[in-house]
C-alpha cells in the first residue's frame, strides 16, 4: 500500500531540461576538487519546475558514507531561511553535518567550525536551495552581508557551490561583482510550451510515463491523447511540480475510495482538491469539466501561462466601516480588487 500511495513520486521522469541541468550538476561536482577557484552554478526557474528534483536526484547520486574516518558528506544540503542571517544559515549547514552543537556560538565562531566540518566530512559541494530568499522583495535588497559571507566560505573550503530558486535569485548574484564572477552561465528550468511541438512532445511523453506506471494499478484514460493531454496542460500551466501534485491527488483519492480506476470525473476532483487558485487558474471551468472547450487559442493560452504566476499584491479598500472598526468582514476581503 505504502508503494501505491507514493507511485507518482517515484516515478522519476527525466526530460531535457532536467537531463541537462542535472549533467551539468554533476560536471560541476567531478571538477570541484583541484579547481582553481570554486566552480559557482545557479539553477533557475518558476515554481514548479523541477528544480528541488534536480538537486535531489544529484544529491542521491553522492550519499553519505560512513568509513573509518567516519562520516563522509560529499554534498551539503539546506535550504534557506525566509530571513537569512550568517548565524541561521550556518547553523542550518552545521546542523546538516550533524554538528550537536549547531545553535551555539557566534557568527566567527559557527563559521570556523564549519569550516574544520566541512573538511573533515569530505564536502564536495554545497547546495543552497531556495535562493532568492537572499533577495528582500518588500525593500528590493540584496542580503550582502550573507552573499558575501557564502562566497568566502566556499573560497575557504574550496567546494562548488549550487545555488536554486525563482528568477529574482539572479539579483544576488548580479548584485553582487566577486559572486557574480564566481558564477558559470545559469541553467534554466522552463515550464513547458505547448505552442513548441518538441516542448509539446516532451511533455506528452511524460504524461506517457505517469500512465505506464499508475496504470499498472489502476484503469486510466488514455493521457496521450490529443485532447486529453491537452487538458492536463491547461490543468498544470506546463509546470511539472503541478502535474506530479494533482496526479498523486488522483491517486490517493482512489485508494481511500477503494477503487481501481480514475477516470474523467476522478480527475477533475482531484484537479480541483489539488491546485490552488482562486475562481479557477483561468477563470475558465476545469479542464477536467465536460463542458471545458479543448480548442487551442492564443487567449486560452495566455490564461493558462498565468498558472503557478504570483497574483499582484491584493489591495483592501478601506470602506466607512473599515475605516471606523479597522477590520473588514470576511466579504470584502474576498471581494477586494
Amino acid at each position: 500500500m505504502n508503494n501505491l500511495r507514493t507511485i507518482v513520486e517515484t516515478t522519476l521522469v527525466p526530460h531535457t531540461a532536467f537531463e541537462d541541468a542535472t549533467q551539468r550538476l554533476e560536471q560541476c561536482f567531478a571538477y570541484a576538487s583541484g579547481a582553481s577557484e570554486p566552480i559557482c552554478i545557479a539553477l533557475v526557474g518558476e515554481s514548479r519546475t523541477g528544480k528541488s528534483r534536480v538537486l535531489e536526484e544529484c544529491f542521491s547520486r553522492h550519499p553519505r558514507i560512513r568509513n573509518a574516518n567516519g562520516l563522509n558528506t560529499p554534498i551539503l544540503r539546506v535550504k534557506t531561511p525566509s530571513k537569512p542571517t550568517v548565524k541561521s544559515l550556518a547553523e542550518l549547514m552545521l546542523r546538516a553535518l550533524g554538528d550537536p552543537k549547531a545553535h551555539t556560538g557566534s557568527e566567527n565562531t559557527k563559521t570556523a567550525r564549519l569550516l574544520t566540518l566541512m573538511v573533515e566530512s569530505g564536502v564536495m559541494m554545497v547546495m543552497i536551495d531556495e535562493f532568492q530568499h537572499f533577495y528582500d522583495k518588500g525593500s528590493h535588497k540584496v542580503m550582502h552581508h550573507v552573499a558575501d559571507w557564502l562566497k568566502i566560505l566556499v573560497d575557504d573550503a574550496r567546494v562548488a557551490l549550487v545555488v536554486a530558486g525563482l528568477p529574482t535569485c539572479r539579483a544576488v548574484i548580479e548584485q553582487n561583482e566577486q559572486l557574480a564572477g564566481r558564477f558559470l552561465s545559469p541553467v534554466y528550468m522552463p515550464r513547458f510550451n505547448w505552442q513548441d511541438i518538441d516542448q509539446r512532445e516532451e511533455f506528452i511523453a511524460i504524461l506517457g510515463a505517469f500512465q505506464e506506471s499508475i496504470g499498472q494499478c489502476f484503469d486510466l484514460p488514455r493521457f496521450t491523447g490529443d485532447e486529453m493531454a491537452f487538458r492536463f496542460y491547461c490543468g498544470t500551466g506546463g509546470l511539472i511540480g503541478y502535474l506530479s501534485k494533482f496526479l498523486r491527488q488522483a491517486v490517493w483519492n482512489a485508494i481511500d475510495a477503494n477503487s481501481k480506476s480514475i477516470d474523467l470525473s476522478s480527475l477533475l476532483r482531484a484537479h480541483s482538491q489539488s491546485i490552488w487558485a482562486q475562481d479557477g487558474p483561468t477563470g475558465l471551468p476545469s479542464p477536467f469539466d465536460r463542458r471545458f472547450s479543448t480548442e487551442v487559442t492564443d487567449d486560452l493560452l495566455a490564461r493558462i501561462n498565468k498558472i503557478g504566476v504570483p497574483a499582484d499584491e491584493v489591495r483592501i479598500p478601506r470602506n466607512r466601516a473599515a475605516r471606523q472598526t479597522g477590520e473588514l468582514g470576511v466579504q470584502a476581503v474576498l471581494t477586494a480588487r
